[in-house]
């Protein structure tokens, strides 16, 4: 809870010399929370790793739990402004002030991006260098992605690009990467490296927004469409189903979030839709 307290309170963030500064975003994980503070700053705490259960996605050099918001040193010593954070199972995922990616935690399925497929713990954030190495963009060809946002799913990682194009990489064991149903005979098959899913720009449609759920990813077109794969029921990406009264599709998306087995979305006129199954009780559809 970051209060040291498994009841809900304040979480306190404060540097040693007693200052708190403003929170300006939050991400929270299976097991751990993030936070960036004014300046680009990054905190993290929660479940730190074990010597049986391996690292945590803590990113502070130690396999320790910590029970109140603690300063990732590694990017205050490199003069590095977080921008974005993303907690996803056992890894994390951030996206600095000049567009690079820097993951932690545990590697299993090639989660942390930077090419190995097996139980690589970090304990510290590693630079994702495969954008800047490399330039497959459909959108944008022959140039170096430029990466505007990061979420994280239970075992798996996204990326999306200024030009409206989604990478992924990490397990596909519920289809959440979206390559089709093939790759899913392939056991413990994932992608160690991100992987551009070229079905959506190569039909014309540029993506506003994504949202990775636990074993599901959901994504908007700049048109309003959205897309939904992953949770072991579409391998890849499939416009949604809407009800009749939505037959013009739903107006003036701007934000998407995704929880397991559930999706949101938020539009510019405050309100909120939400799809997927009932059992998980987040779907804000009252007493039945």
């Amino acid at each position: 809870a970051g209060s040291g307290d498994a009841q809900p309170g304040h979480v306190v963030i404060e540097a040693s010399d007693g200052h708190r500064p403003a929170c300006q975003q939050i991400s929270l994980g299976s097991k751990h929370s993030a936070a960036i503070t004014e300046g680009g700053v990054l905190w993290t705490w929660g479940y730190g790793g074990s010597f049986w259960y391996g690292a945590g996605a803590l990113g502070l050099s130690k396999r320790q739990e910590v029970v109140r918001p603690e300063m990732v040193q590694t990017f205050v010593q490199r003069g590095v402004e977080v921008k974005q954070v993303a907690c996803g199972g056992m890894h994390t995922i951030v996206l600095d002030t000049q567009g690079r990616l820097f993951t932690t935690g545990e590697g299993k399925h090639g989660r942390l991006g930077r090419g190995s497929m097996f139980m690589l713990e970090e304990l510290e954030f590693g630079e994702v260098t495969f954008f800047s190495q490399n330039q497959d963009s459909v959108m944008n060809p022959g140039e170096e992605p430029q990466i505007i946002k990061v979420d994280a799913g239970q075992n798996f990682s996204a990326a999306l690009s200024r030009h409206g194009e989604i990478w992924v990489w990490g397990a596909n064991d519920s289809g959440q990467l979206g390559m089709g149903q093939l790759v899913m005979a392939v056991k413990d098959f994932g992608m160690k490296y991100p992987f551009l899913i070229r079905t959506l720009p190569l039909e014309g449609h540029s993506l506003q927004d994504i949202a990775c759920g636990e074993n599901h990813m959901i994504a908007v077109t700049t048109a309003g469409a959205i897309y939904e794969w992953g949770a072991r029921r579409y391998f890849e990406p499939r416009p949604i189903s809407l009800p009749s009264r939505y037959q013009d599709g739903i107006k003036g998306i701007v934000k998407l979030a995704a929880g397991d087995r559930c999706s949101f979305a938020l539009t510019n006129s405050g309100k909120l839709y939400s799809w997927g199954e009932k059992s998980t009780g987040c779907l804000l559809l009252g007493p039945e």
